[in-house]
């Protein structure tokens, strides 16, 4: 026996076994909804065990779960300098500088992690959804590939290459994948519904008879019944049965209606409120914002034609697209938290504070909010529709950006969002008298905008755009003060990703088969081309 004592100090190795204990009694408290005995473990961990990396790990988990970011960053930062190559210390990281909005720090991170070795399917598929979100495609189509290598067995896995292969163009590799997520969980009914809008059906090569027999299967809940009715309603479109069609449809939006609660009223008064806010006076009273001319805003309503007026200017080479981004809405809820020092009571107290921000502000904190992603072109284009909601903030607030207002057929506009199941927003559109509603006050807005803007504000008809390619196509160059390109014209064969709904139809040349497209439902829109003529809309 040694005389200073370290026999009597546990070994390297019992230390390990004991963090180990520590940890899983931690993780059981956890489970079971004993947080604070949980906290109170994991902190004698760390404090017993400084050098045990999965401590820190926990602790940041659990720093995030009760909303203490900047705790979880400092626990996972003590981790990685315990074992700075761990992929799983990384990982996590990269999720928190995501949830932080660092974005130029994740950038980096994930370029290191694109050159770390990872040898497990559930930490590579965990990085292919931050690249997908980052909108590094290609990175993100690899690391799903190499993630079912590793564990084909995966539905998931191969669900998300799928989209991953949509968004880049891929469509025929897309089917396969979504076809092996199916075999793998037959009642994967979002996997079906992807499957369905790929392409168009044809005779010979269509999913009726399974989705027919998908439709009655006891199992599925009141959204995978919509989803399946939608599917249903798309392929039954692609092969001309419209009757069918209009009726899988009808109970596809009835379901899908039911599962939420909204009220179409408070979205006609806050357009309505719009209206009489932003006015002349607030207009001519109002200092201009921020000076820069990046932004290029392509809005309206959804499917209307945005996405193709969007690939044809991102096809520019002065023009990249970031797609749909809320950042403007965000902007202004954030100054009217730091103006006000509260948040808006509701939507109608939200237009009156926003009337009242500092225009140079918000144009500045919208445009700093766009980066990294934007900077490297002259412009870059938003395409988040309902920005049209925004219209007047928007261009005192940039004054020298450009404003593109996409507009389509009343009925053809109502038809397409009606037979969308929208991933998120647009609760308006599964009932078809709140859709003839909501458009009612959004047209009404759009001609206000128009008379208070002029020829500040391009707008432009799908219509018009696919019948006269060449002379819309110049007239919005020049409108952007963009020389003439001829990709422009030849924007299908431009392979920037797409993560919008039109993602399949826009790898196609110019097509006019979607113009006049109600006449086919004609009478499943007849309460809406009613309420049409009676507020003097003209279909």
């Amino acid at each position: 026996m040694s005389g200073n004592g370290e026999d009597l100090m546990p070994s390297r190795a019992q230390q390990g076994k004991q963090a180990r204990l520590m940890e899983a009694q931690c993780l059981q408290a956890l489970n079971q909804g004993r947080a604070d005995e949980a906290l109170q473990l994991c902190q004698q961990l760390n404090h017993d065990y400084p050098d045990y990396a999965r401590g820190w790990l926990l602790l940041s988990d659990m720093a995030l779960r009760g909303s203490h970011p900047q705790l979880a960053l400092e626990a996972i930062d003590r981790a990685l300098s315990l074992q700075p190559g761990e992929p799983e210390f990384l990982l996590h990281k990269a999720r928190l500088l995501y949830q932080a909005k660092q974005i130029a720090v994740l950038d980096v991170l994930l370029e290191r992690l694109a050159e770390t070795p990872i040898h497990n399917a559930c930490l590579l598929a965990d990085l292919a959804y931050l690249e997908n979100l980052r909108g590094r495609l290609s990175a993100a189509e690899q690391h799903y590939r190499q993630a079912l290598v590793l564990d084909p067995g995966q539905v998931g896995y191969h669900f998300n290459l799928a989209t991953v292969l949509r968004y880049v163009g891929k469509l025929d590799e897309a089917e396969v994948h979504l076809e092996r997520a199916i075999a793998l969980r037959p009642l994967d009914t979002e996997a079906h519904l992807l499957l369905s809008q790929l392409r168009r059906q044809t005779l010979d090569d269509h999913h009726l008879p399974r989705l027919r027999r998908l439709s009655e299967h006891p199992e599925l809940t009141r959204l995978q019944k919509a989803q399946v009715h939608y599917a249903l309603a798309k392929e039954l479109e692609d092969l001309g049965h419209f009757q069918e069609s209009v009726t899988a449809l009808r109970q596809g939006a009835a379901l899908k209606r039911a599962n939420m609660r909204y009220e179409v009223d408070g979205d006609i008064a806050t357009l309505d409120k719009l209206r009489s806010v932003f006015d002349r006076q607030w207009l001519a009273q109002t200092k201009d914002g921020h000076d820069s001319e990046e932004p290029i805003f392509v809005l309206g309503l959804p499917r209307t034609g945005s996405t193709l007026v969007e690939r044809i200017l991102s096809a520019h080479s002065e023009v990249q697209s970031v797609g749909e981004l809320n950042n403007f809405a965000l902007c202004i809820m954030a100054q009217c938290r730091r103006t006000f020092r509260q948040a808006p009571a509701s939507k109608l107290k939200l237009v009156e504070m926003s009337a009242q921000l500092d225009m140079g502000l918000l144009g500045r904190d919208y445009v700093q909010s766009t980066r990294p992603d934007t900077g490297q072109h002259r412009h870059f284009i938003d395409k988040l529709p309902l920005n049209s909601l925004n219209l007047g903030l928007i261009a005192k607030a940039l004054p020298n950006s450009k404003l593109i207002l996409v507009r389509r057929h009343p009925l053809d506009s109502c038809y397409a969002m009606f037979k969308q199941l929208f991933t998120q927003g647009y609760p308006f559109s599964y009932d078809l008298k709140e859709l003839a509603g909501y458009f009612i006050a959004h047209h009404r807005l759009m001609g206000h905008w128009q008379a208070l803007l002029g020829d500040r504000l391009l707008c432009l008809d799908y219509e018009t755009l696919v019948t006269q390619p060449e002379q819309q196509i110049q007239a919005l160059l020049g409108y952007c003060n963009l020389p003439w390109q001829d990709a422009c014209l030849t924007f299908h064969q431009h392979n920037e990703p797409s993560k919008t709904a039109s993602a399949s139809q826009i790898r196609q040349p110019l097509y006019t088969s979607s113009v006049g497209k109600w006449r086919q439902v004609e009478a499943l829109l007849a309460p809406v081309h009613e309420a049409f003529t009676e507020a003097g809309i003209p279909c």
